[in-house]
This record gives structure tokens, sequence and C-alpha cells, in this order.
């Protein structure tokens, strides 16, 4: 299914409804499988601020 909204969002370009992030999920999901673990993205900005 994330294989076919993917190639989806790619036919319809700049018309696709998905955002960055939900393209990036979609991929991790087809990269990775279902059993990845998902980041917090407050868990991302902490550790950015705080370097």
């Amino acid at each position: 299914m994330a294989k076919n909204k993917l190639a989806r969002h790619k036919a319809l370009g700049k018309n696709s409804s998905l955002s960055i992030v939900e393209v990036a999920q979609l991929m991790d999901l087809v990269t990775f499988g279902p059993g990845m673990p998902q980041v917090q993205s407050s868990m991302l900005f902490f550790g950015y601020s705080s370097n």
C-alpha cells in the first residue's frame, strides 16, 4: 500500500496532496518495514537544540 501511495505521489508531482513528512514516513516504511521504531519529533528537536 505504501509503494502504491508513493507511486501515485510521483505521478501527480506538484499536484500530490502528500506532505514531505508523509512521503518520508512512507519511504521509511517501504525501506525498513513496519517494525522500524517511530522517531518522536520532540526528541529530534531536543537533540538538535542541546548541541
